[in-house]
């Protein structure tokens, strides 16, 4: 090697030496250690639902539930009836899946797919360790339509007739053929895929990013469980009348936070535009 090239090396050496520190430093043990730590504070919170709840919510006899109004009494099948009361089989058959693999890790983590999850979503703001574990979520300003071909029916508010015209309707009817798709409306985490709760037969709750939550119920079979991640405009259940439900029709709810919101302004359909009633809707 002649002497007017050994500076040049020595720099190309150098170099080499520098970004190898460089590199060493990213990937240096500490670092790592510290990603893996803050990973593994992760996976260890664990949210225990039943401690987290009234006590009063643990008490469920589904036979001294009150069915009101007397009628719905009336309009259930014979071997449904009780004195005030309803059976869990008239919910309608069970079909749901199991939650699998990762999911089911993160469902049990936390405290997710029971009634008890179900009813605080519908009723409280989600627990600090729900919304963290949406906030990767993208924002959504809009709804996606989830019945296509479906159309709107009775919506929110003060619409029940008859004896039932007291009682405020939280969410918006959507009538389509038993077996039609239904579609997340937006991205977000199963919170619950059952059929435990009074009235609504198979049912799924997503959890959404800044505390929204989307339910769809009456269905007749769910194709999500609880702990799973889905997109929107994803299949997650198909139209159908378990429950309290005397026709085939997607009960469908958004609440912010436990609080009911209209979802009528915010729907769209499959193009992006604007969801109007009396028309079929893609």
């Amino acid at each position: 090697m002649s002497p007017g090239k050994q500076p040049t090396e020595r720099i190309v050496l150098l170099a080499i030496a520098i970004c190898a520190l460089v590199l060493f430093g990213l990937s240096a043990p500490g670092a790592v250690a510290q990603s893996d730590a803050a990973q593994a504070a992760n996976d260890e919170i664990r949210l225990n639902i039943e401690e987290r709840v009234p006590p009063g919510w643990l008490r469920w006899d589904p036979d001294q539930v009150p069915l009101r109004p007397e009628r719905w009494r009336r309009r259930m099948p014979r071997q449904c009836r009780t004195q005030g009361g309803y059976r869990e089989h008239c919910s309608g058959e069970r079909r749901v899946p199991e939650s699998q693999g990762e999911a089911r890790a993160r469902r049990d983590r936390l405290g997710l797919g029971s009634r008890l999850t179900a009813r605080w979503l519908m009723h409280r703001s989600p627990f600090d360790e729900w919304i963290r574990s949406v906030a990767h979520l993208g924002e959504e300003a809009n709804l996606r339509f989830p019945v296509p071909g479906g159309r709107m029916g009775r919506g929110v508010g003060r619409v029940r007739r008859g004896s039932v015209r007291h009682r405020r309707h939280n969410g918006l009817d959507i009538g389509a053929p038993e077996g039609t798709s239904i579609l997340a409306a937006q991205s977000g985490l199963v919170a619950y895929s059952d059929n435990g709760i009074t009235g609504f037969g198979n049912a799924v709750l997503i959890l959404h990013r800044g505390g929204f939550t989307t339910f769809y119920a009456h269905c007749s079979e769910t194709l999500v469980a609880a702990g799973e991640f889905v997109e929107r405009g994803q299949v997650i259940a198909k139209v159908g009348e378990t429950g309290f439900a005397w026709a085939p029709h997607l009960h469908f709810e958004w609440r912010q936070r436990g609080w009911v919101r209209d979802p009528e302004p915010r729907l769209v359909n499959g193009e992006g535009e604007r969801a109007r009633r009396g028309r079929r809707i893609q």
